[in-house]
């Protein structure tokens, strides 16, 4: 370093040494790999985000579903005689309501 610089706590750079770059390289394989298991399980995380989904929307549909037929059971003919029984309130009251 010249004596007119102020010394500021750099070193200069100097050329790597060959352990350097092996383990340069080694790293950079290293980075590859974790970011290709990343992307990896990303794509499982999306997959079961997807299948969490269809199964929400497809229980949503049953209830929707059943609900209906409880409904229509209830007004049925049968519906005084079924509205008699424990069983078939309990489920008109869990059931009954839900959104169409």
């Amino acid at each position: 370093m010249s004596s007119d610089q102020p010394d500021i706590g750099l070193t200069p750079a100097v050329p790597i040494t060959a352990d350097e770059k092996a383990e340069l390289n080694f790293l950079r394989y290293e980075a590859a790999y974790m970011q290709q298991r990343l992307d990896a399980v990303e794509d499982e995380l999306e997959q079961t985000i997807i299948e969490r989904d269809t199964i929400r929307h497809e229980r949503n549909l049953m209830a929707q579903d059943f609900s209906w037929t409880l409904r229509r059971l209830a007004r049925s003919p049968a519906g005084p005689i079924l509205s008699r029984t424990e069983g078939f309130t309990r489920m008109l009251e869990t059931w009954g309501h839900a959104a169409d």
